[in-house]
């Protein structure tokens, strides 16, 4: 890396760490690209040569929290990735996994998560970050249910109707959680115990409580 894009990196990583000390103090819809401007130290034109759009900016904080969370739980490579093998849980339990690691991830701050998915939930630009990173998570549980059916781990659904449905289950259980309605514990027991029905797992229950 040149110094010309270390540079621009460090920017980029700035005005990141700006918009979430302004966002989570002020709340999405009352901060200003002149704000996060100002809380980074940089001009506010500088925003824009990265960010074209708050909404933008705002997709991008999701979506370097969902990134890291699929790392760390194996969906996607990254340097956090865990070592290979660990593939042995069943459908179920599998994407029970990962949402976890994604609940972890935005509980970690939950006020600035509570900001950036209510005011970044309907503006995805086609393209955009979020916008493939829900791609590759829905080839990714497709992909898993697929051989879950195939395995005779559930029942014989379309997988890309099951993730609709799974995919329902999980966000309600995320702001459910975000709002304080569920703790964690409740918020896997939840999610296990809905995807098992949803998913015709009903055989291997016992699997799932323990």
């Amino acid at each position: 890396m040149n110094k010309r894009e270390e540079s621009k990196r460090r920017t980029r990583t700035a005005l990141l760490e700006a918009a979430r000390t302004v966002i989570r103090d002020r709340g999405l819809p009352a901060a200003t690209a002149r704000d996060v401007a100002a809380e980074a130290g940089v001009a506010v034109g500088t925003v824009f040569v990265h960010f074209p759009t708050m909404g933008a900016l705002a997709e991008t904080l999701v979506d370097e929290t969902v990134e890291k969370a699929l790392v760390r739980a194996g969906v996607i490579p990254g340097a956090d990735a865990p070592p290979p093998g660990g593939a042995g849980a069943g459908a179920v339990e599998r994407l029970v996994e990962v949402s976890a690691a994604l609940y972890d991830a935005y509980g970690a701050d939950p006020e600035l998560s509570r900001q950036v998915l209510a005011g970044s939930l309907f503006q995805h630009a086609p393209g955009g970050p979020a916008a493939e990173r829900l791609r590759a998570f829905q080839e990714w549980v497709v992909r898993r249910l697929a051989e879950g059916r195939a395995a005779g781990e559930i029942a014989d659904l379309d997988p890309e109707e099951a993730f609709l449905g799974f995919f329902s289950l999980y966000f309600g259980v995320l702001v459910a959680g975000l709002s304080g309605r569920l703790d964690r514990p409740a918020q896997l027991r939840t999610l296990r115990s809905s995807l098992t029905r949803l998913l015709g797992a009903e055989g291997d229950r016992s699997r799932w409580t323990s």
